[in-house]
């Protein structure tokens, strides 16, 4: 039984397109991934009234109580405004699992079919979480595409931190996915004819796994094991590092030295 994955409300937002006297609005797409008994929020988003959330959870068999855990995708308060409306769930972010008061690291092989790696640029907590459904692999991926292809540009997004960052997280996105889910609009389908498709599956089994990289995206060196990996940007090798020197969770070149 693969996950499944469900929009709970669509979302929007106009800020690429007013003027400095408009007015800006702008709602996360908020999601909804289960496996088994499992059930994870993916941004709670920000909306008028926080009922609408409660609604659509309703209308999928589920309570606030039934969530086991929310997941934001990036430190924009319109991506989780209304987590607090979750009073049993943990909360995974870039930093890590929160449980009540205490935080550990989260696994990249979240689950079964649940697989989470960092996606910097648009900001520097980005996340992205990819979910294995019978349709192929659902990329929940915040603000590295607003909508389908939008920005269309790195350079287009007025809020990135980090435009090459970016970019490098689009790639590693559209690598892997089959579908996107983007920050504030539908679910769109990956076309494959412009992006390689490296990841693998074994359907229908316990040991089923994706493989992230086939190797490094700057050096092209193949990535034979996780102690190969950057651990900030599990799509370069160590080698390759681009992280600041005062990182704190980096175990690449010049930590080496």
């Amino acid at each position: 039984m693969a996950a499944e994955v469900k929009i709970l409300i669509e979302g929007e937002s106009n800020a690429n397109e007013v003027g400095e006297t408009g007015e800006e609005k702008t709602r996360a797409t908020i999601t909804l991934v289960r496996e088994g008994n499992f059930a994870m929020v993916v941004d709670p988003g920000i909306l008028r009234n926080q009922q609408i959330l409660i609604d659509a959870l309703e209308k999928e068999g589920l309570r606030p109580e039934d969530i086991d855990v929310v997941c934001i995708t990036h430190s924009h308060i319109d991506h989780f405004r209304n987590i607090g409306i979750f009073p049993r769930a943990k909360v995974l972010e870039h930093y890590g699992l929160w449980d009540k008061e205490s935080v550990k690291d989260w696994p990249e092989q979240f689950s079964i079919y649940i697989q989470i790696l960092h996606t910097p640029g648009h900001d520097k907590t980005g996340i992205t979480i990819f979910a294995k459904t019978e349709e192929g692999v659902v990329a929940i991926c915040g603000d590295v595409f607003w909508k389908e292809n939008y920005p269309e540009s790195p350079k287009d997004d007025t809020y990135a931190s980090d435009p090459e960052e970016l970019a490098e997280s689009r790639k590693l996105v559209l690598e892997m996915a089959d579908w996107i889910i983007p920050g504030h609009g539908g679910m769109y389908k990956v076309k494959k004819g412009l992006v390689e498709t490296i990841k693998t599956s074994v359907i229908g089994t316990k040991n089923i796994k994706i493989k992230t990289l086939a190797g490094c995206k700057n050096c092209h060196t193949p990535i034979q094991s996780k102690k190969d990996v950057c651990i900030c940007r599990p799509w370069l090798c160590y080698r390759c590092c681009k992280c600041e020197i005062d990182c704190n969770t980096c175990n690449c070149s010049h930590r080496n030295k």
